[in-house]
């Protein structure tokens, strides 16, 4: 359906283009009479810079239904540069966000008129959206850079007042919509007063020699406290650029430096973009507005982000919000399950990333949280992510830089590590001599680690034994192999301890969750009530791998009864 909407709003740019082409030319024919064409629905509306005695208009476009439903308030768009972006937000908004006002902000209309007919009617843009001064002098005093706090205190106090007294909006569903000189002024106000808006959307911000200031603004507004929600920017952003422009490391460093906040009310989404700096704006329009009206669907709440509960046959865990056609792996849940961490490759991330969903105030939203290292997972007490060999512990601001295990698993290759409440480890070794694959522990005895131990046949037995989850009280291992007596490529495998502490006979979870294709990096979430675990439902080149989950009772089913 998104791809629909997607080629319709593409699809209607080229027939409109076409049509003009087509009326053009047997106008000129006809050498009949033209005129100006309006845009339906759009509103345009006086407005006064009241602090600096400025003149501009507002385009206002409100949704279908306004006048009939009296009782709906509307999410707002405000953006920069309404004549050039009026037709492009206006078609994406008709197909992919129908109920949300509009509302454009122009460039000054009563400015010098020399200066307008040299430079052109956007010469205001240069002022207004740049927060720095110019250090050439003839160049500052002709464009006055550098005023990007009055156009926001504008903004801010006259021209979103008088949209929410005028018009039923929504004050808690306010975006941002700005490109090129827009994005920047947009990175302005998301560092310097974020509360503005919930969300921004930064196309090609131009930030080339702005990073150093932003970054400025950002220890102004101080770091991110789990324990202070006043110390959070509060925002979902979105920011693309082109794959062909010229600056983009600036951009890069702008996202690392959120990301660094480790800001939980923070989701940070990047977008690469076909074209250069001009010809990626057009798609940025209508991927941006894809990804807000994602945002504005019904709020996730509740257990499992509001999933329902599965049978005893497996299904997709969250189709469309976590599983989408790309990889998603090693999904799994904190202790307290208001988090659900997992790893994606594709579309918005194109290198392996570890993603979160987070329940605040039973509100569950994504964001990034770092590049993917090892199959992470975390450890019973919920203060220790596992990174395959290295690990991070979750501290008062967020998380801790990423640190090693220690001597003994630093020369051995590991996917996946999990722990069990006393402290033992449990973990796989990627390309073993034999090609076969080991599964390992190693004990904490008397407060040492000990040396790395394989197990016993019953559980390193068959082919490519990976991804191994031990349960927090040692009962039981979960890992995935290839058997002759399996289902097709690797299944997963539970083996129980028994009351002598050897393990038993390798048992297949079954027909409900094995099948013929690739089954993988089992978790059990710490309710104990559901098993996670991964399926490649793609090619053989595993370009599209889901998450799937079952009611955990089949885990009861297969234990040897006494």
């Amino acid at each position: 359906m998104r791809k629909f909407k997607l080629f319709l709003v593409l699809a209607t740019v080229a027939f409109h283009t076409l049509f003009a082409q087509e009326n053009h030319i047997k106008d000129d024919a006809k050498a009949a009479k033209t005129s100006n064409f309006e845009l339906p629905k759009i509103q345009v509306v006086p407005i006064m810079d009241t602090n600096g005695n400025k003149q501009y208009e507002l385009y206002i476009k409100l949704p279908e239904g306004y006048s009939e439903n009296k009782d709906t308030r509307y999410p707002v768009i405000y953006y920069t540069d309404a004549m050039w972006h009026v037709e492009m937000l206006s078609g994406s908004t008709e197909y992919m966000l129908e109920d949300v006002i509009l509302v454009g902000i122009s460039w000054q209309k009563d400015i010098n008129g020399d200066l307008k007919k040299e430079v052109g009617e956007h010469v205001s843009r240069f002022r207004d959206y740049s927060f720095r001064k110019s250090n050439k002098p003839e160049i500052q005093a002709k464009y006055q850079f550098g005023q990007a706090s009055n156009h926001l205190a504008f903004i801010r106090n006259d021209v979103i007042t008088y949209v929410d007294n005028t018009y039923r909006t929504d004050p808690n569903s306010r975006t941002y919509f700005g490109y090129s000189m827009g994005g920047e002024f947009g990175a302005y106000i998301l560092l310097s007063q974020p509360d503005t808006f919930n969300n921004y959307i930064l196309g090609s911000p131009s930030i080339k020699n702005e990073v150093e200031y932003l970054s400025e603004l950002n220890t102004k507004f101080g770091p991110y406290e789990a324990s202070n929600r006043n110390s959070s920017l509060n925002a979902n952003v979105f920011i693309s650029y082109g794959s062909l422009e010229e600056e983009m490391e600036p951009i890069d460093e702008f996202i690392k430096l959120l990301n660094d906040r480790r800001d939980d009310g923070l989701t940070v989404l990047k977008e690469v973009i076909d074209g250069n700096h001009g010809t990626a704006f057009p798609m940025t329009a209508v991927r941006s507005i894809s990804w807000l009206a994602q945002l504005n669907k019904p709020v996730l709440g509740g257990l499992y982000l509001g999933q329902k509960p599965p049978g005893f046959t497996a299904i997709p865990f969250a189709p469309g919000i976590v599983n989408t056609e790309h990889r998603e792996l090693s999904g799994f849940f904190s202790p307290d399950l208001k988090e659900f961490y997992f790893n994606r490759n594709g579309g918005s991330y194109e290198k392996h990333a570890l993603v979160v969903f987070k329940n605040i105030e039973n509100r569950w939203s994504e964001s990034y949280v770092m590049p993917r290292i090892g199959r992470p997972v975390f450890a019973p007490d919920g203060r220790t992510m596992h990174l395959g060999k290295k690990y991070m512990v979750r501290t008062e601001t967020g998380w801790s830089k990423v640190k090693s295990l220690g001597s003994y698993f630093e020369d051995i290759r590991i996917m996946r590590l999990t722990s069990s409440s006393k402290g033992t480890f449990v973990f796989d070794e990627v390309g073993s001599e034999d090609g076969d694959g080991v599964i390992r522990y190693s004990r904490l005895i008397n407060g040492k680690r000990e040396v790395p131990k394989p197990f016993s046949k019953e559980i390193n037995t068959g082919k490519y034994n990976a991804h191994p989850f031990i349960a927090p009280d040692e009962s039981y291992i979960i890992w995935d192999g290839e058997r002759e007596s399996g289902y097709g490529d690797s299944d997963l495998y539970i083996s129980f301890q028994q009351k002598d502490g050897s393990w038993g006979e390798a048992i297949n979870l079954g027909s409900n969750i094995n099948t013929e294709a690739w089954e993988s990096t089992a978790f059990v979430t710490p309710d104990g009530k559901y098993l996670f675990f991964n399926r490649n439902v793609g090619s053989s080149d595993y370009e599209n791998v889901d998450i799937f989950w079952v009611d955990a009772k089949v885990i009861e089913d297969l234990r040897p009864k006494p």
